[in-house]
């Protein structure tokens, strides 16, 4: 392909996460080179160049950076593509959501050591790299606890302990997740799941965009199956829980760009941070659900960031709710997928998508990144919501060989 005069955006990470990313940059006439370690990429077909990249390869998103010519390097809705967005653009000088909170917020244990010293209230936690170790935590912090990797995403590797005997197979199973081959050990917290998005305007002002409470399940692997916008929790809580969101925020430098922060809120009202992140949420969190409940588009927020471009944060709470819910179907062999178009059609179905087929064989969930889907909808209230989960639920149909 020849010269152009467009500017140029390397934007990490192709898959469909990051698709709206990359038809944001098109549709504001960005010449962009996406990349990605999966050739079939659905987001590669989009882009004007691409490359070939495991995210956590820094030299070659550097060598590719400069082989293009880019005057910025986005990513959204995943770590390790923020991470080597991030790192490209501080060495380049290009503008940048400062490499300090993207340490801070890609390794779990330096996250917490950091909240520590600025007084923000978590579960008790004991990094660890023996099985001793983690023994000996759990006897400190007393079970059940939470044994997990200090550097990876979603539910990878995390493990909810109630027994001694069960500490080994959750070590091994969180080491084998964990890069750094450290784990966290952590006092379980019992209470209400939240999230809460936000974003850094470009005076350097955080806002609080959108709360919402979780659904997840029992047993030694929590999975999320459900969120809820806004959060089903009190007006008091909710302004508590923010208050807590802008101190984490500042105590991890976080200048630019999104924010994405998990917590939970027990039954004594306390807020306890779990972990937050320098970018959007992801199952197109950032993409679908924040620009409906509060009129600010992270895509653009973050591209007009890496491109010197003006953006402003206008918000404008319309008061609906959303949900992003979970499909996970029974275990078996899949016959037939049915009613997926019917569905598309359903009043208040902002996106719907499954990651099953013809012939797969359904396994029970082990991780997030084992659910067979989910719809993103958005209604006028709950009640009206939960009624649209439940018709589009009721019109998806799975038969079974």
């Amino acid at each position: 392909m020849g010269e152009t005069n467009l500017k140029k955006l390397m934007i990490i990470g192709a898959t469909w996460e990051q698709l709206p990313l990359i038809q944001t940059a098109k549709s504001k006439g960005y010449y962009v080179v996406a990349t990605d370690s999966n050739p079939e990429a659905i987001g590669l077909q989009y882009a004007d160049v691409t490359e070939s990249l495991d995210p956590r390869d820094l030299s070659k998103a550097l060598t590719i950076a400069k082989k293009h010519k880019v005057e910025g390097v986005v990513a959204d809705e995943c770590d390790y593509s923020h991470y080597a967005a991030t790192y490209v653009n501080e060495t380049l000088g290009f503008p940048t959501d400062g490499i300090a909170a993207a340490q801070f917020t890609t390794n779990k244990r330096w996250m917490r050591e950091r909240c520590r010293e600025h007084h923000i209230l978590q579960p008790r936690f004991v990094a660890c790299r023996t099985l001793e170790e983690v023994e000996a935590a759990a006897e400190l912090i007393g079970l059940p606890v939470i044994v997990k990797p200090t550097d990876n995403r979603g539910s990878f590797g995390v493990h909810k302990v109630e027994k001694n005997n069960d500490l080994k197979a959750a070590y091994l199973d969180s080491l084998l997740n964990a890069h750094s081959r450290e784990v966290l050990v952590e006092a379980f917290i019992e209470g209400t799941h939240l999230t809460v998005d936000g974003c850094m305007d470009q005076n350097g002002e955080h806002h609080n965009l959108a709360i919402a409470s979780k659904k997840v399940t029992p047993g030694d692997k929590p999975i999320i199956t459900e969120v809820l916008y806004p959060a089903a929790i009190s007006a008091e809580s909710i302004e508590h829980v923010l208050k807590t969101n802008s101190a984490v925020i500042e105590a991890l430098q976080i200048k630019k760009g999104a924010t994405h922060s998990e917590y939970v809120l027990d039954d004594k009202g306390r807020c306890f941070l779990l972990e937050t992140a320098t970018r959007g949420g992801g199952v197109l969190t950032s993409a679908k659900i924040i620009p409906e409940v509060s009129n600010v588009n992270i895509s653009e927020l973050i591209i007009a960031n890496a491109m010197n471009e003006k953006y402003s944060v206008n918000l404008s709470f319309n008061k609906k709710a959303a949900m992003l819910t979970f499909f996970i179907f029974a275990p078996g062999k899949v016959k037939t997928i049915g009613g997926l178009d019917k569905a598309n059609e359903v009043p208040g179905l902002l996106h719907i998508q499954l990651s099953i087929k013809q012939g797969d064989v359904l396994q029970p969930m082990q991780s997030g990144a084992d659910r067979h889907g989910f719809a993103i909808i958005s209604a006028e209230n709950v009640d009206s919501l939960e009624k649209t989960r439940e018709l589009i639920f009721n019109t998806i149909k799975i038969q079974y060989e």
